[in-house]
């Protein structure tokens, strides 16, 4: 097993796990807020698709977190691998609930389906290949994030005008982002920027699924 070498200074690994923790903690709270929700509408998936998002939430900064203060260089090791991974599954879960309750039918499945596939090609990516193909890993964050724009048309028709400016603004701000993470090292505080991105990118689409889906 390669070990992880270390990156970050002290005070950048306590920044990212702090920020990090504190987005568990909100999306502890944000999911509670969401089964609440969900429980007064009877839509098909609607509590599946909740608990989908919810989780891919609360386990990419759980991992995160714990992530950034393991010093054990093995435990580090481990830790990165879930992290890496739980970003493929915060993507798919963040669309699960807009693909199969605001889209829905055919085209909301066979999206949903790709989404989740992708994810497990790039979990396995992950698992077996540590800190290879970083490059290729951003261009899959990237074509998860996007995809949807394939069908623009369905996907304008199927929620309200202010719920897609959500949905392009928070993919504008992760995609940004990942300017940060792909310098990662090179500039001093940069990934704890990227986290930042992260946490107010998920944020608006919560807020988005909250408001516009989960209703």
């Amino acid at each position: 097993m390669k070990l992880v070498k270390k990156k970050y200074t002290l005070n950048e690994e306590s920044l990212n796990s702090i920020s990090h923790g504190i987005g568990a903690i909100v999306s502890i709270i944000g999911f509670i807020i969401l089964l609440k929700q969900c429980n007064k509408f009877d839509k098909d998936y609607l509590f599946f698709c909740t608990i989908i998002y919810g989780l891919s939430l609360i386990t990419l900064y759980t991992s995160s977190a714990i992530y950034h203060s393991v010093i054990n260089t093995k435990y580090k090791h481990i830790f990165r691998i879930i992290d890496h991974c739980c970003i493929f599954i915060l993507i798919a879960g963040t669309y699960t609930p807009i693909l199969l309750i605001s889209i829905g039918g055919k085209t909301g499945w066979i999206f949903f389906i790709t989404q989740w596939i992708i994810a497990f090609i790039g979990i396995i990516l992950k698992v077996f290949y540590t800190g290879r193909y970083e490059i290729l890993s951003v261009l899959i964050y990237i074509l998860m994030g996007w995809m949807i724009m394939f069908k623009l048309n369905e996907l304008i028709t199927s929620i309200p005008d202010t719920a897609f400016r959500l949905l392009l603004f928070g993919g504008i701000i992760y995609t940004t982002g990942i300017i940060f993470y792909l310098i990662d090292n090179r500039i001093k505080y940069s990934h704890f920027i990227w986290h930042l991105f992260v946490m107010l990118g998920s944020l608006i689409h919560y807020k988005m699924i909250l408001q516009y889906v989960v209703k």
